[in-house]
């Protein structure tokens, strides 16, 4: 899914790709993580660079009100 869409964005003239790390998603319970099919964060970078755009990463405790306990 991201391939297509990320290079549909380039096509539309994008530069870059932001996003939020959403980090309950990665470590779900203490000290157990997960980086698994869509929770690739370097697969998703790659995948990012490889189109020749720039990767925003919105990283902290704070997401905004579209994810819970982010």
């Amino acid at each position: 899914m991201w391939p297509s869409l990320i290079k549909k964005s380039k096509d539309g003239g994008l530069n870059a790709i932001e996003t939020y790390v959403f980090w309950n998603a990665h470590e779900p319970l203490r000290q157990q993580y997960d980086f698994s099919d869509n929770l690739d964060l370097i697969r998703f970078l790659k995948t990012i660079q490889n189109e020749g755009l720039y990767a925003i990463l919105r990283i902290g405790p704070y997401v905004c009100a579209e994810w819970n306990f982010g």
